[in-house]
């Protein structure tokens, strides 16, 4: 008996034996392996799932200063996974700033994007964000506790090269070292190749928040653009770039600078197509050595040719104390400051008058200089002399327009807008037109006219004379 009940033992368990092989000959309890990977290709875990079970979600790598880990991504493989990993803005706060350009009333007339390359707060841009700036800010995501302000803004007034060809700026902020805890050691890398994934970094589209575009390199643009950009070599990247992206970085997904990002191309439906950005190449030798380098302001290095500034117009009323400089705004929204003196005037033979002089410089280049004179036996005349100023031509293009009128209600008045600029300030008023409701303008009261017009124009070129 005992050795029969043995024999149905062994014959039970070689049963079990067998069905568990026909199991899994026909496919039953089955494992896949899946792999995941971090976003540097390190492997993290392998997890073994049974047949037609998904894999769980495993814990993604921990964020860094420099990451933020989102999300698992299919690989080329469909059992591996590799974590997903974006820039984080906080990284780039102390170092990629919008800048904003500033006319010669301190009004925005643009943006750009910048990039400092050292804890002293030197940075590089586009030459062409800086071209017409007067006066320019630095905007830093960086929140300002002390105003309670959300952003950091500090002044941006000097810089030590500027080449309009090669489109490089470099520059240097004020009091950079108020933030100077926020800059990273941001690497410079002049090597990249296709398909190396790219990240534009800076403020598009004049966006008041720091962007940062993923993409990859997708040619090299050299023997393209040499002949039209002065040997610089541009990499061509399907990362975001548009207006305001200019003078940002372009980096490589080790977060090191490879370039500037300079150019972008629409396409018909107005689709970002492409963008281009100066190689580190061509930019890297210039970061050297900064403090060899001799800094000057920017109305020095970009209108040093002008002969007024608002500023020392102001200034220089203010201290002289003939009159108060008053910020105004022009019907266009031009910026522009005026200056009223107001006094009383002696015109012999015991005669006198009161006389009103305001003058008026906008940011925009208007200038107008206005006498007004009010006479003991009630008549006056206002003589006007205005037009934009340019630099190169001083008084070109002015206008001058004057009217008498007296207590009698006759009135005339002499205008030019034909004025000969020679040193003989006499002969400078020609092809002049009047008017008069009491008939024909007597030439007495043109060359009153033409006295009046050569008191303003000696006072506008005497006032220019100071400021050179």
């Amino acid at each position: 008996m005992r050795f029969k009940k043995t024999l149905i033992s062994i014959s039970a368990i070689g049963i079990l034996v067998l069905c568990l092989f026909c199991f899994a000959s026909c496919g039953f309890g089955e494992k896949t392996i899946y792999y995941w990977y971090d976003a540097d290709g390190a492997l993290l875990y392998e997890e073994r799932v049974k047949e037609g079970k998904e894999p769980t979600s495993q814990k993604l790598p921990a964020d860094t200063e420099k990451w933020d880990y989102i999300e698992w991504r299919d690989g080329a493989n469909t059992t591996e996974k590799h974590a997903h990993r974006i820039p984080k803005e906080s990284y780039f706060a102390g170092n990629v700033f919008q800048i904003v350009v500033q006319d010669l009333g301190e009004t925005p007339t643009g943006t750009g994007s910048a990039f400092v390359f050292n804890s002293e707060g030197w940075f590089i841009t586009n030459a062409h964000v800086m071209k017409d700036a007067h006066y320019a800010k630095a905007i830093f995501n960086i929140p300002n506790s002390e105003i309670g302000e959300s952003f950091t803004y500090l002044s941006i007034n000097k810089g030590s090269y500027y080449h309009l060809e090669k489109d490089v700026y470099i520059g240097k902020i004020d009091n950079y070292e108020s933030i100077a805890s926020h800059y990273k050691d941001i690497p410079i890398d002049e090597t990249y190749e296709i398909g190396d994934k790219t990240y534009s970094v800076g403020y598009p589209l004049s966006s008041v928040e720091l962007k940062i575009n993923e993409g990859e390199v997708t040619e090299n643009w050299s023997d393209l653009y040499e002949k039209l950009y002065s040997g610089n070599t541009y990499i061509c990247s399907s990362s975001y770039i548009a207006p305001g992206s200019s003078g940002g970085i372009l980096t490589n997904d080790d977060l090191e600078v490879i370039g500037i990002t300079t150019l972008g191309w629409n396409g018909d439906n107005d689709e970002f197509i492409s963008g281009a950005s100066i190689s580190a190449f061509n930019f890297a030798p210039l970061l050297q050595n900064t403090n060899d380098r001799e800094l000057t302001t920017l109305q020095n290095r970009f209108h040093s040719d002008e002969k007024v500034f608002i500023a020392a117009f102001k200034d220089s009323i203010q201290e002289e104390k003939e009159g108060l400089c008053e910020r105004i705004t022009l019907k266009d929204g031009t910026v522009a400051y005026t200056a009223k003196i107001d006094g009383e005037q002696s015109l012999g033979n015991g005669t006198n008058a009161l006389c009103s002089l305001e003058l008026t410089i906008a940011a925009n280049g208007w200038l107008s200089c206005t006498i007004e004179m009010f006479f003991e036996n009630e008549s006056r005349f206002i003589a006007t002399l205005c037009g934009y100023y340019d630099s190169k031509d001083e008084l070109d293009n002015f206008e001058y327009d004057f009217y008498a009128d007296f207590l009698s209600g006759e009135y005339y008045t002499v205008k030019s807008k034909d004025i000969n600029y020679s040193s003989t300030i006499t002969l400078t008023l020609n092809n002049y037109t009047t008017n008069s409701n009491s008939g024909t303008v007597t030439t007495d009261q043109i060359n009153y006219a033409k006295t009046w017009f050569n008191y303003l124009y000696t006072a506008l070129t005497e006032s220019f004379a100071e400021y050179k």
